[in-house]
C-alpha cells in the first residue's frame, strides 16, 4: 500500500517546491525538508513537504 501512494505522490523541483511554499530557493535548503538527488537536480515530494509542514505546526 506505501508503495502504490508513493507512485502517486507528486515530485516537485527545488524551485517548485519553493514557490508552493511561498520561500526562496535558499531558504528551503536551509530548512532540512526531506529530498533527493539525482544528478545536479533536487526533488521533493509534495507529501514530504506536507508532513514537514505538519510537524511545524504542532511545534508551535
Amino acid at each position: 500500500m506505501v508503495e502504490q501512494l508513493r507512485e502517486k505522490d507528486i515530485v516537485l523541483s527545488r524551485k517548485e517546491a519553493a514557490a508552493y511554499l511561498g520561500v526562496c530557493n535558499n531558504t528551503l535548503t536551509k530548512m532540512g525538508i526531506p529530498c533527493a538527488k539525482t544528478g545536479r537536480r533536487i526533488l521533493y515530494r509534495q507529501s514530504a513537504l506536507l508532513n514537514w509542514l505538519a510537524k511545524k505546526e504542532q511545534q508551535a
